[in-house]
């Protein structure tokens, strides 16, 4: 959807009409109001969500991501851990064998 309005205004933009009304400073001013007022609106209500769920002790999509963020680099650890673990209990393995062999020769 995003992709055809792009197009749509991209094609509106190849008209000479257009053009002139969207040089028109007028325009541009109201345009930078519009999405000035988009931007402020958005802020307020991710402020009152914020404020909400702070209120009623809800995690917000910020809290969630970042815990999920925390849960993934606590589990690399574990199996990083895990790895060495089974790395070492190989090398200690290895070496007691080669121990034994090194005994019975002698």
């Amino acid at each position: 959807m995003k992709d055809d309005f792009l197009k749509m205004a991209m094609k509106a933009m190849q008209n000479t009409t257009v053009q002139k009304v969207m040089a028109s400073e007028k325009v541009q001013k109201g345009f930078a109001n519009a999405f000035k007022a988009s931007y402020d609106v958005k802020n307020k209500l991710d402020q009152k969500k914020s404020d909400l769920a702070e209120q009623f002790n809800l995690a917000t999509k910020d809290d969630l991501r970042t815990m999920k963020r925390e849960l993934d680099r606590l589990q690399r650890q574990v199996s990083k851990l895990n790895r060495d673990k089974k790395d070492a209990k190989a090398q200690k393995s290895s070496s007691s064998k080669s121990s034994t062999k090194t005994n019975s020769n002698e």
